[in-house]
């Protein structure tokens, strides 16, 4: 302990003043009972401290009890200011760590609150499911659970009933409507009918009313054996379609019944006239060939025979080679509609030219 205090003095002598002299072997000889309001007393503490702290075999040659040091040399004494200079050097050298600050601690109860809430909601959830009340191995409540289930079923049958019928009185008012509505098609259908039937009636009561007025029979003939008549139909209600009237309107020319004319014309304030073309009865318009002329080969080797004929009965004021071109004629056990070609020659008429095939001019 001797030892241990010569210690301590030696190494704080040198940062000591004069004034702190007699402090420093009160320190010495009982480091415990340290007054800690002395800078210098800070000093020493820590350096006591950190002194302890050290393994024995450290200790041993820092504390001079195996190997001491050589003792120091007493050096002058330095002034005040210098001394509070060393002192503040020992302070800040020797600061002691300071404790862990509050906020690790909050830290840590923060990070272990989660951990108790998640095992209170685990155990809330155990205890929900399996409650003791609901265990299913219980015969008391698997007895609840079947009076439950027979309740359901009860209900459930009850609703089914009640569906089953509704549907019957759909059906049957399903059924009732397709009969309303066969019932109406049916009706409807007769009274379309009786609808069109009057329609009808009244239709024809008032074609029967129509009539052609002033039957003209053309100026010329249209071609062999035919002739265009005209007529304008009358006694026609305002509210009728004389044109309809006029397509559906029949007429009687020379006995032969036309149902209807070829065409109709709307002359306007003059009335809707109604042409037909008649191709029967017309002696007029009935021209011919009377006799065939040979008039030879047309080529040697050619192997056609020319024949010519003059048409009679052709009128002036008609068209000469449409009455020609229509012109059946008749020769050698041969029929033709018309020659094969016509021609004019003036004051010898109008004639009519074959060429037909002839073994003879080859």
């Amino acid at each position: 302990m001797a030892a241990l205090e010569a210690s301590i003095v030696r190494r704080l002598a040198p940062l000591a003043s004069d004034t702190h002299a007699d402090q420093l072997s009160l320190i010495a000889k009982n480091p415990c009972r340290v007054i800690l309001g002395s800078p210098l007393n800070l000093a020493i503490v820590s350096d006591l401290t950190r002194f302890s702290a050290l393994p024995a075999t450290s200790r041993g040659s820092y504390g001079g009890l195996e190997n001491s040091p050589p003792s120091y040399q007493s050096t002058p004494p330095r002034d005040a200011e210098e001394s509070y200079t060393n002192e503040r050097t020992v302070l800040l050298l020797h600061r002691p760590t300071p404790p862990p600050s509050n906020g690790t601690g909050a830290k840590n109860r923060s990070c272990r609150l989660p951990s108790v809430v998640y095992l209170l909601l685990i155990a809330i959830l155990f205890f929900i499911h399996f409650r003791p009340g609901d265990d299913a191995l219980n015969p008391s409540v698997r007895n609840r659970i079947r009076r439950e289930w027979e309740a359901e079923l009860r209900e459930h049958e009850v609703v089914r009933q009640r569906w089953e019928e509704e549907r019957r009185e759909l059906d049957e008012k399903w059924d009732e409507l397709l009969r309303d509505r066969e019932t109406w098609v049916h009706e409807c259908e007769i009274g379309r009918r009786e609808e069109e039937r009057k329609r009808k009636e009244e239709e024809d009561r008032v074609r029967a009313a129509f009539a052609w007025d002033g039957i003209v029979a053309g100026r010329t003939c249209l071609r062999y054996g035919t002739r265009q008549y005209t007529a304008r139909i009358v006694n026609i209600p305002r509210e009728y379609d004389p044109l309809k009237a006029c397509s559906e309107t029949e007429v009687d020319i020379h006995g032969v019944k036309m149902a209807s004319p070829h065409w109709c014309e709307d002359r306007g304030c003059n009335g809707v006239f109604g042409h037909w073309t008649v191709d029967s009865g017309e002696p007029s318009c009935a021209t011919h060939f009377d006799y065939f002329k040979d008039k030879g080969c047309t080529t040697q080797g050619s192997g056609l025979r020319r024949i010519e004929s003059h048409l009679e009965d052709l009128h002036s004021e008609v068209d000469w080679q449409e009455m020609c071109s229509t012109t059946p004629a008749d020769f050698r056990q041969m029929h033709f509609d018309g020659p094969h070609i016509c021609v004019n020659w003036g004051k010898y008429g109008t004639w009519g030219i074959w060429e037909i095939e002839d073994r003879g001019c080859y």
